[in-house]
């Protein structure tokens, strides 16, 4: 896997080849070997067909790029004002991505329910 950065309209049908082979090619340096003959199946997905599938805006893994020191502070909280009883989890809301990360996430909420529905 691969970290990406969301779909602003790249050219996917050619990044992904290119990636896929740069992937392949650094694999074999290092284990001394060529891998492909080893693949029996391969699944692919980019920007475009996880946001197909999730929903996750412009195919975002970890939502807003983590590129500056403000980032954390862009992320989406983990509820909303306007919707009672709506919260959200994952990599995409405050804290963060990564599993550490979205396990916090799910316990702000908890806590956060816990706080308003006793």
């Amino acid at each position: 896997m691969i970290n990406v950065p969301a779909d602003q309209g790249q050219d996917w049908n050619e990044l992904i080849p290119k990636a896929r082979r740069q992937i392949i090619a650094k694999i074999n340096r290092f284990l001394q070997t060529d891998i492909e003959k080893y693949i029996e199946t391969e699944q692919t997905a980019s920007p475009l067909t996880i946001e197909k599938n999730t929903y996750s805006m412009h195919g975002a893994l970890y939502g807003t790029a983590s590129n500056s020191i403000f980032s954390a502070f862009l992320r989406h909280p983990n509820f909303l004002r306007k919707i009672a009883h709506l919260y959200f989890v994952g990599g995409s809301v405050h804290p963060g991505g990564g599993i550490p990360l979205c396990l916090a996430s799910a316990k702000i909420v908890e806590q956060e329910m816990e706080l308003n529905h006793g």
